[in-house]
């Protein structure tokens, strides 16, 4: 089984090979192949990271690579999910931002016009018990709410 960044180092490399491949050839085959493969080991590193618990900002980090390697080979729909699930952890502001800056490009490119507005909000420490009594009585998570959020974002 291969580690995390073995993964994402061969990503990265086949990822480099297709942008070489993509100068000398734009129409050519060689390029899409080589971003295919790019990303489907990066979204593999994305999901191995995420089953090992890998704290962020690197399991969001390798989530938004994965994303973007899925819209240069034009598989928006995964692009999304990768992006939701990325968005539904704990990635820093700036992540964040360009996460939801990558979901704006699927729309432009994917032909949808659809506008991506998204709502943050933060509970101070000292309402904090309060909002988790209030989520438990809803039998809600802060979680389950993230899920939601992320869900109801990419329709």
């Amino acid at each position: 089984m291969k580690d995390i960044r073995s993964l994402h180092n061969e990503a990265m490399d086949l990822a480099l090979q297709g942008d070489l491949a993509a100068k000398e050839d734009p129409q050519g085959n060689l390029s899409q192949s080589l971003y295919t493969e790019a990303f489907e080991k990066e979204r593999e590193a994305a999901l191995l990271a995420d089953f090992m618990q890998n704290p962020e900002p690197g399991l969001s980090i390798l989530y938004r690579s994965a994303a973007s390697l899925a819209i240069q080979c034009g598989r928006y729909r995964e692009a999304e999910q990768l992006i939701a699930k990325a968005l539904s952890g704990n990635p820093t502001n700036e992540i964040a931002r360009e996460l939801r800056e990558l979901l704006q490009s699927i729309y432009n490119q994917s032909g949808r016009d659809e506008d991506v507005v998204m709502y943050q909000f933060e509970v101070p420490d000292h309402e904090r018990t309060r909002f988790e009594n209030l989520l438990s009585q809803l039998g809600l998570t802060a979680s389950s709410i993230r899920r939601v959020i992320g869900h109801v974002a990419l329709m």
